[in-house]
C-alpha cells in the first residue's frame, strides 16, 4: 500500500539546470531511484559515501572512476542505475568528505550532473488517533491476521487531502440516514442548521422544517434526534475527527455529518428522510450556498431483503432526484450470501446511476460470506468486517456488516470533492448531476481489482481511497471557454454550443476560415477521444449538428479540428 516519492529538491543543482531538464528525464529518475538501497538515517539526509553521477552520452564510467580516484577519492564500487540516462552510483569511503568529492567529480570532463545520494521516505499522513492502529480498513499492516495492503489506502489519500472544505470553501456534508446519533460524541462533527432556532417552534429559515438545528427525525417528522449505536458507528466511519489524539478517525477528517433518523419502520419514513437531504442541497444550489447544506453523498446502511425494484418505484426514483441536485448515494446490500442480480434487494437492486451499491470485504480482501453479491447490481466492495468506530457515550466499538462497509464509500465521495480543483467544483455547481456521474466514474475506476471479487461485483474491485483521488486529479482543471482572439488569428473558433446540457443533439456554430472540412471531436474528462465526426465547411461561419445520444452521462470537452488546427475547447454536459 505504500508509495515512495523521490524528492528532486534535495539535488544540489542550479535552478537554471532544472529549468532545462526535460520532463521525461525527471520522470525517469523518479522511477529508477526507487531501487536505491537506503540506510537508517533521517529522511532527506545524505547517505555517506554514495555519489550519483550522470555522464555524457559516450563517456566511460570506468574512466571517470579512475580520474576521481586520482583526485583522492577512490571509487570502491560503481552501479549502473539508468542505462539510457547514463546515471551511475559511485561508492567511496564514507569517512571522506562527500561534498569535496562532489566538487572534484563535477570538474571532470564528461560529467553532466553529480549529486549525493539521499534517503527517501514514504509520504503518508498517519493520524495520532489512539485507536488508529486497530483500523485495518484504513491501513492494513497485517494486524490480527490480516493481509497487508488489504485496505483502502487511506494514509496515502490523506497525503493529498484530509477533507472538510472544497477548494472554493464549501463545507462538505454527508447525510447519514440511520436509526439515531450520539450528537454529543467528542469524536464526531455533526452538521448544524444555524439558521433555525431550535427552541421557538418556528420555521425560522422557511425550509419547511421546524426547529431543525440538529437535523431531522423522519420517524416522528420532527427535529428531536435520539441516540443509537448503529448510526453513531456509521457516522464515525464516514467522518470521525482526525488527528485529535482521540479514539478513531473517519475516511474524511473534516466533513460534517447531517443526522437524519429514518432507517427502519416503513418506506414512507425513508422517503421523508431522503427528502430532508434533498431539500437541503436544493436550497444550497438555489441560494448559491447562502442557505441549505452542501450535501455531496448520503449513506443508507439499511434496506429490504429480497425487495424487487418494481415494487419500490418511488424509493428507487429518490436516487435520481438526489442525483439531479448533485448527490451520490451509497447503499449497503444484504447481509446474506445472495446473488442480488437474481434475488433482488432494496435499495441495491435499484437501477439509478446515482446510487452506488456496496458489499462487505474482510481484512484478507475477500467478500465476507454473509454479504450479497451481483455482477450487475453491486458496484464494489469495501471493508466491513470488524470495523472499529464511534459508539454512544463517547465510546468505541468493533462491528461487522455491509452497514460498516458502505460509509467508507460515502466518506470517500466526500473526500473526492475535497481533492477537486476549483474548476471541477465550479463545473459541479453549474451542472451538479453530470459532474456527480463523473465522480461516480472516478470512484469506480479507482478500485483495487481483486480476483476474489471478479465475479462478485461490477468493478471486480474493492474501494481504494487513494485511487479515487488520483482519478479526480486527472480532471481537466483549465477553464475552457470560447476564445474570441482565435477568430481574429484566422484559425478555428467555436462560437456557440446549444443546448447545453443535452441528452440528444448538439447544435454547434463555429468559424473555420479557409477550411473545407472539419472534425467535431468530443473528449472525456480524462482527455480520451470518444467521438469524431467529419463535416464539410464553407470556409466561414458554419452550423452543424452532433448526435450524442449514445454517450454516457457526464462532462465532455468539444473541439473543432482541421488540418492541424484546433479550436478552443467548450465543456459539454450530456445528461
Amino acid at each position: 500500500m505504500t508509495r515512495f516519492f523521490t524528492s528532486l529538491a534535495c539535488i544540489l543543482l542550479p535552478a537554471t539546470i532544472w529549468a532545462q531538464a526535460p520532463i521525461n528525464t525527471i520522470a525517469k529518475w523518479r522511477g529508477e531511484f526507487k531501487s536505491i538501497p537506503v540506510v537508517d538515517y533521517k529522511a532527506g539526509t545524505v547517505i555517506p559515501g554514495e555519489l550519483l553521477v550522470m555522464l555524457e552520452n559516450n563517456e566511460d564510467a570506468d574512466n571517470i572512476a579512475i580520474l576521481l580516484g586520482e583526485r583522492g577519492f577512490p571509487v570502491w564500487s560503481k552501479t549502473m542505475l539508468a542505462k539510457s540516462m547514463h546515471v551511475w552510483k559511485f561508492s567511496i569511503n564514507p569517512q571522506l568528505d562527500s561534498e569535496l568529492a562532489l566538487k572534484n567529480l563535477r570538474q571532470l570532463p564528461g560529467v553532466k550532473l553529480a549529486q549525493c545520494n539521499h534517503l527517501v521516505s514514504e509520504r503518508v499522513t498517519v493520524p495520532n488517533d489512539a485507536n488508529f492502529s486497530t483500523m485495518w480498513d484504513l491501513d492494513n499492516t497485517g494486524q490480527n491476521g490480516g493481509t497487508p495492503d488489504a485496505d483502502i489506502d487511506a494514509p496515502e489519500a490523506w497525503d493529498i487531502t484530509t477533507g472538510g472544505l472544497t477548494s472554493l470553501g464549501d463545507t462538505i456534508v454527508v447525510a447519514v440516514v440511520d436509526g439515531g446519533f450520539s450528537l454529543a460524541h467528542q469524536d464526531l462533527n455533526f452538521w448544524k442548521n444555524w439558521a433555525d432556532d431550535p427552541t421557538n417552534n418556528i420555521d425560522d429559515d422557511n425550509n419547511g422544517y421546524i426547529d431543525d438545528r440538529n437535523g431531522w427525525n423522519a420517524y416522528n417528522n420532527n427535529a428531536a434526534i435520539g441516540s443509537n449505536s448503529h448510526g453513531t458507528h456509521v457516522s464515525g466511519t464516514v467522518g470521525a475527527r482526525g488527528n485529535n489524539s482521540l479514539g478513531v478517525v473517519g475516511v474524511n477528517w473534516g466533513l460534517q455529518v447531517m443526522p437524519i433518523q429514518g432507517s427502519s419502520g416503513d418506506e414512507a419514513t425513508v422517503i421523508i428522510a431522503y427528502t430532508y437531504a434533498l431539500d437541503a442541497r436544493r436550497t444550497y444550489n438555489q441560494t448559491n450556498g447562502a442557505q441549505g447544506a452542501f450535501v455531496v453523498s448520503t449513506n443508507a446502511s439499511f434496506g429490504v431483503d429480497l425487495g424487487q425494484p418494481a415494487n419500490y418505484p418511488i424509493w428507487c426514483a429518490m436516487y435520481d432526484s438526489l442525483g439531479a441536485q448533485g448527490i451520490l448515494s451509497a447503499a449497503a446490500t444484504a447481509n446474506q450470501n445472495w446473488n442480488i442480480d437474481q434475488q433482488g434487494d432494496i435499495p441495491t437492486a435499484c437501477a439509478s446511476n446515482y446510487m452506488i451499491a456496496v458489499t462487505n470485504t474482510t481484512r484478507n480482501d475477500v467478500k465476507t460470506t454473509s454479504a450479497g453479491y451481483g455482477i450487475t447490481t453491486i458496484d464494489l466492495g469495501a471493508p466491513g468486517t470488524s470495523i472499529n468506530s464511534t459508539y454512544p457515550n463517547n465510546g468505541y466499538a468493533i462491528i461487522s456488516g455491509t452497514s460498516m462497509a458502505t460509509p467508507h464509500v460515502a466518506g470517500a465521495i466526500a473526500l473526492m470533492y475535497a481533492a477537486a480543483c476549483p474548476q471541477l467544483i465550479t463545473d459541479y455547481k453549474t451542472n451538479p448531476a453530470a459532474v456527480a456521474l463523473t465522480m461516480r466514474q472516478y470512484l469506480l475506476a479507482g478500485v483495487d481489482t481483486l480476483a476474489a471479487l471478479s465475479a462478485q461485483c461490477a468493478t471486480g474491485g474493492r474501494l481504494n481511497l487513494n485511487g479515487a483521488l488520483q482519478q479526480v486529479q486527472t480532471y481537466n482543471c483549465t477553464t475552457l471557454v470560447v476564445n474570441e482572439a482565435l477568430n481574429q488569428a484566422n484559425v478555428l473558433s467555436l462560437q456557440n454550443v446549444f443546448p447545453n446540457p443535452t441528452n440528444h443533439w448538439l447544435s454547434i456554430t463555429f468559424e473555420a476560415p479557409g477550411v473545407t472540412q472539419v472534425d467535431l471531436v468530443l473528449y472525456d474528462v480524462l482527455g480520451q477521444e470518444v467521438m469524431r465526426i467529419r463535416h464539410a465547411s464553407n470556409g466561414g461561419i458554419n452550423t452543424q449538428k452532433l448526435n450524442v445520444t449514445g454517450l454516457s452521462g457526464g462532462v465532455y470537452v468539444l473541439r473543432v479540428e482541421s488540418e492541424g488546427k484546433v479550436s478552443g475547447g467548450q465543456r459539454v454536459v450530456v445528461e
